[in-house]
């Protein structure tokens, strides 16, 4: 049972607060803070460059992965061609992620989630699309180095951002390699042949 009538001990301003429960104004802050950080995220991300749209990632995914891509594969210092201009990492992503089950791709969802906003609490409240790189290659070593389901995550994720690029034909003449030896050497595929019998 509420009482609307102001105490003899209210001020008068406050007299409009009286019907307010606890309820209604966790309810109002809530919706305010929603309000609030909905449009400092939006303000925050207009000096971003927006990655082209991908079938299977989302545009948050695919940001996390832009972020991996450039910490996870310095190609201009070591003379490798680049992970974005000469081989498409993200796009060979989204296409792996493509061919993932429903189930995989929720959970490497919920993982990409995860690491994004994992930094939050140990460097400066930001997310990890927004680190400069410095502060991200911090981050991914201190990934590597925390608890099992870090390294699990971590591990994960870099596995995804390697093979996709190592994977394209273009990166191979820096590794020596000239393509799979059945190919250059000629070597006829038998398929599913029976193994020879004992």
């Amino acid at each position: 049972m509420h009482n609307n009538n102001p105490g003899p001990d209210e001020p008068g301003w406050m007299s409009g607060l009286a019907p307010l429960s606890r309820r209604g104004f966790l309810r109002t802050a809530l919706l305010g803070a929603a309000a609030l950080s909905t449009g400092c995220a939006s303000l925050m991300r207009r000096g971003q460059v927006a990655p082209p749209r991908y079938q299977h990632l989302s545009e948050d995914d695919a940001l996390v992965l832009q972020q991996l891509v450039r910490v996870l594969l310095p190609t201009a210092e070591h003379g490798l061609p680049s992970s974005y201009s000469d081989v498409p990492t993200l796009q060979n992503i989204d296409g792996m992620v493509g061919q993932m089950s429903d189930q995989t791709r929720e959970l490497l969802g919920l993982g990409l989630w995860l690491f994004e906003r994992r930094p939050m609490a140990s460097f400066q409240f930001s997310r990890f699309s927004r680190l400069d790189e410095p502060q991200a290659l911090r981050y991914v070593q201190a990934m590597q180095t925390g608890n099992f389901v870090e390294r699990g995550l971590m591990s994960t994720l870099k596995t995804l951002v390697c093979v996709n690029y190592w994977r394209d034909a273009r990166t191979w003449p820096a590794l020596d390699y000239h393509g799979p030896v059945t190919e250059l050497w000629g070597v006829r595929r038998l398929g599913n042949a029976p193994l020879p019998q004992a």
